[in-house]
């Protein structure tokens, strides 16, 4: 009797045991890591790029080998229903869970962002955390792009743009919950990284065709406002914070500087419409100067080109009705019992009344 006590009891507890009866294999579902949105004549066009990482893991400890990047592709009257399509004809379920970047397309900006938020806003897997680009490319190329040394594209900067450009920050990356608590914003600027596929700097045999940032699109009041080259936002990088370096090279590349974590202060000056001036200080190493100019005149030379790629940022922005460098907001943030969004929108290059650079440069280790 008090064994089959025993057992009954065995039994009972055996079933409260959590199991894996729902569990699904990993290589049983296709992860989408990247989707890209298009539209043309009415129609969208969604491109989702899938991984198994089922792959990844067999190439563990071996030898890597390409493979192959899995595209879907569909068409619809509306975002969900092009999804939609794929999800009737995928082989594999699709998983949302674990997408890295969203790819949006110029003409998708320019006309229908309010619909790639709502699709985003009721998608409960996608998390806000994801990456930002736009493009003017082939979406379904771009998403082809390959990484180096065989290795996928989770290891290019389309999945990783923070940890490739830390070393050479040039300019600012953006994920989705940066975008969307700024999109509404009455004051400012959102930029949007541009991707394009380049061909001409390396290669493995053949040519590799590599996703880089080439510039950004500017968002202002909701609206789509432009795109500015990478030349065209050189000012823009010493508004950034957390930069390790910046590399800048003078006149004809004879001196190269590498300055360090350079700070940047705006204060707001007062008067019947708001004005700045602006600040930017750091360290610098001398890292070549070929023809062995005096270190006073580096430095100075080295402060008028801040100040030069500041205010020429600003007039690129002033030429699409936008405050690129986010100027305006310290008005719109600390002094609205001042002046009212209207007047502190009319932010221009008149707004600002001094640019002050005071950049000191060391002259390095020479090895002998």
């Amino acid at each position: 009797m008090r064994n089959l006590i025993s057992i009954i009891i065995v039994m009972n507890l055996m079933f409260l045991l959590t199991g894996c009866f729902g569990a699904k294999e990993i290589e049983g579902e296709t992860y989408v890591t990247a989707i890209g949105v298009d539209y043309n004549e009415g129609k969208f066009k969604v491109y989702v790029q899938g991984l198994n990482f089922g792959n990844i893991a067999k190439q563990e400890g071996a030898a890597m080998e390409q493979q192959p990047i899995l595209i879907g592709e569909a068409e619809g009257d509306n975002i969900s229903a092009a999804i939609g399509l794929l999800e009737q004809t995928t082989a594999l379920p699709l998983n949302y869970g674990h997408i890295h970047t969203f790819i949006l397309s110029k003409r998708v900006m320019e006309e229908k962002m309010a619909d790639v938020i709502d699709l985003i806003n009721h998608q409960p897997l996608l998390r806000y955390t994801f990456y930002l680009f736009g493009t003017e490319e082939n979406l379904k190329s771009l998403m082809q792009t390959q990484s180096f040394f065989n290795y996928p594209q989770l290891y290019s900067i389309i999945h990783r743009p923070k940890k490739i450009i830390q070393y050479n920050y040039v300019l600012p990356i953006l994920m989705y919950n940066q975008f969307i608590s700024r999109y509404e914003r009455p004051v400012g600027t959102v930029l949007i990284p541009s991707l394009t596929i380049d061909k001409n700097h390396f290669s493995e045999k053949k040519e590799k065709s590599i996703p880089v940032i080439n510039g950004e699109y500017l968002f202002s009041g909701q609206q789509y406002k432009g795109w500015l080259s990478k030349k065209d936002l050189s000012g823009i990088r010493w508004f950034q914070s957390g930069i390790q370096g910046i590399t800048v090279r003078i006149g004809t590349e004879n001196i190269v500087v590498r300055v360090k974590d350079p700070k940047t202060k705006i204060e707001v000056l007062k008067g019947k419409n708001p004005s700045y001036r602006i600040v930017v200080k750091a360290d610098a190493i001398l890292s070549l100067n070929s023809k062995n100019q005096p270190l006073k005149e580096v430095e100075n030379e080295l402060n008028k080109r801040i100040k030069r790629d500041i205010v020429n940022t600003i007039r690129k922005g002033q030429l699409l009705e936008t405050d690129v460098l986010n100027i305006s907001e310290k008005s719109y943030k600390y002094y609205l019992n001042r002046w009212n969004i209207e007047t502190i929108r009319g932010f221009n290059e008149d707004s600002v009344k001094k640019i002050q650079v005071r950049i000191q440069v060391d002259p390095g280790n020479s090895k002998k």
